[in-house]
């Protein structure tokens, strides 16, 4: 016989190990493959999902700083505004104080003008008398009526021309 004998065992067992392969193949691996697909599907629809999260968390992160950005440039606008009317009221109240000096000042000026008027005309009204008495009182003795009168006269047209 020769180096291959075929004996009937060995070929049951040969076709035994063919219709196990048809049925595991036909049984197990499709439906394994199928399992295999499905998780594949799986795992690259949860990696596009994380992805799109990442996406949105990095835009939504992006957002947040440009709203903080904006926050911030908000914050020191008001900040500025606020600080510009506090030089504008403080001005304000500078302005109206000096006005409001200068006004009392002059009030002031003008009520001293009146009263020196006032008063310079109060002296020169009681010079004026005190003079005629004293005149008065000087002619008296020294001049005679005639004379007191001629005087007295000229005096008063003096006094009425001015």
């Amino acid at each position: 016989m020769g180096l291959v004998e075929l004996n009937l065992t060995g070929l049951i067992q040969l076709l035994n190990f063919l219709v196990l392969l048809f049925v595991l193949y036909k049984l197990l691996y499709k439906p394994f493959m199928q399992i295999l697909d499905q998780r594949r599907e799986k795992i690259h629809s949860e990696i596009l999902e994380v992805e799109k999260l990442r996406k949105d968390a990095e835009d939504l992160k992006k957002e947040a700083k440009e709203q903080l950005k904006q926050s911030q440039q908000r914050a020191s606008e008001i900040i500025d505004e606020a600080l510009r009317r506090k030089e504008e009221i403080i001005a304000q109240a500078v302005e109206k104080s000096k006005v409001e000096a200068e006004r009392i000042i002059n009030n002031a000026k003008a009520q001293v003008d009146r009263e020196m008027k006032q008063a310079l005309e109060e002296v020169e009204k009681h010079a004026g008398e005190l003079a005629i008495v004293l005149a008065t009182k000087l002619l008296k003795g020294i001049l005679d009526e005639k004379a007191k009168k001629e005087y007295l006269k000229r005096y008063l047209e003096k006094e009425t021309a001015k």
